[in-house]
């Protein structure tokens, strides 16, 4: 409340958390420090750092847990995106059972709104199935969004609307079509049938991958299997599949938990050796190799926020005149975020709506920051590529 504000103005959002089997809840609420988040008397929320966070778990109401909070926007016109990291926990005190889930709720003041769409490639087209949010229109998007949409690979730069179709198997231009009206190239032997060749050797042939037993594209490292071909899925069979140069890389069996994770040296869990613990630090991570991230990282009284240990007391922030009603359905871990009405317009909030469904389990004991587990999902593709090293 209010629904629509302008630059400057101070605001009451009301941060709704439901699941069907909902006892207490707890959340983690960040702008990315756009404005000024604000902790309000008798939420249970403390300021941290890098946003709002629970201070203990909150018992729910009517099968849904209510946090309330303030916000003042910038001065100068913008866009806000309140990233939402919650938790329905069924209250049996174990990890099983409980809902976490993750939303983006968007807002434009002071400016005419556009939509942005996540922009994984850089390649200034965004998918439209990836998520979106609200920029201002004569503003640059945020890095890793794009105004335009339509992109159909979000992992190929050159593939999006508009794009040079070329000879290659695939839909360069995003228009449904794959190398429809493209310049022949010179295609060379592919034994396998994969529509990769392994070298420029033997007689060529003009085409694009419409003459039998031969291929446009080179990189094949094993010219007898088809399923063993650059950007083949790589699994455990001690083979290169994706002929990248590694064997089994990512795909062994793994053991150890947090820092002494390890990938097993073959295909086999019996093989696999997990590494010494370390120092649990305050980043988000289960250093100790217990189980659980940051325990113990900082002294009593204070928990991690960010990459930091802070006071868990509440800070205080001014009363709500007229406090928000959420709008969001009921159902298994949904979660919604908004003020008085559950249709602004268009031009000031994000079309997605409010609510939000689960998309896992939490893995980890509630502690006052219980929430850094659903950081780390943000952080996975780096794990991914440390847990590569260590193996």
């Amino acid at each position: 409340m209010p629904n629509t504000f302008a630059p400057g103005d101070s605001v009451t959002l009301t941060l709704t958390v439901r699941s069907p089997s909902v006892r207490v809840g707890g959340t983690f609420i960040t702008t990315g420090g756009v404005g000024a988040l604000q902790a309000l008397p008798g939420e249970g929320l403390a300021q941290g750092a890098q946003g709002l966070t629970h201070t203990a778990p909150k018992a729910a109401v009517d099968g849904a847990v209510t946090f309330r909070f303030g916000w003042q926007a910038p001065a100068k016109p913008g866009a806000v995106a309140f990233r939402v990291l919650a938790l329905a926990g069924n209250g049996n005190n174990a990890s099983s059972g409980d809902a976490p889930g993750t939303a983006d709720f968007s807002w434009a003041f002071g400016c005419t709104a556009r939509e942005l769409y996540v922009d994984l490639d850089r390649d200034g087209y965004g998918a439209q199935n990836l998520g979106r949010r609200l920029g201002c229109t004569d503003d640059a998007p945020p890095e890793g969004f794009a105004p335009l949409p339509g992109d159909c690979d979000e992992n190929d730069e050159g593939t999006h609307p508009g794009a040079v179709e070329v000879c290659n198997g695939r839909d360069d231009d995003c228009d449904g079509q794959i190398d429809e009206d493209v310049a022949p190239v010179m295609m060379w032997p592919d034994a396998d049938g994969d529509g990769y060749y392994p070298g420029q050797t033997g007689e060529s042939k003009l085409g694009c991958g419409n003459v039998p037993g031969y291929a446009p594209n080179p990189g094949d490292c094993n010219d007898t299997d088809q399923a063993t071909h650059p950007g083949a899925a790589e699994i455990c069979n001690n083979r290169d599949d994706d002929c990248d140069g590694q064997v089994d890389e990512l795909v062994r069996p793994q053991c150890g938990l947090g820092w002494c994770s390890r990938y097993s040296t073959t295909c086999d869990l019996a093989d696999c050796r997990p590494g010494p613990p370390a120092v649990e630090t305050c980043n988000h991570f289960d250093d100790d190799c217990d189980g659980e991230d940051d325990n113990g990282a900082c002294s009593t009284g204070s928990s991690c926020s960010g990459n930091e240990c802070a006071p868990v007391t509440g800070v205080a922030g001014s009363e709500p005149q007229t406090a928000g009603s959420p709008s969001s359905a009921g159902g298994p871990a949904q979660a919604g975020a908004g003020g008085g009405s559950s249709s602004p317009a268009p031009s000031t909030r994000s079309t997605s709506g409010c609510s939000f469904r689960a998309v896992g389990e939490h893995s980890a004991p509630w502690s006052a920051l219980l929430l850094s587990a659903f950081v780390a999902i943000a952080r996975r593709r780096s794990r991914r590529e440390r847990q590569h090293f260590m193996s």
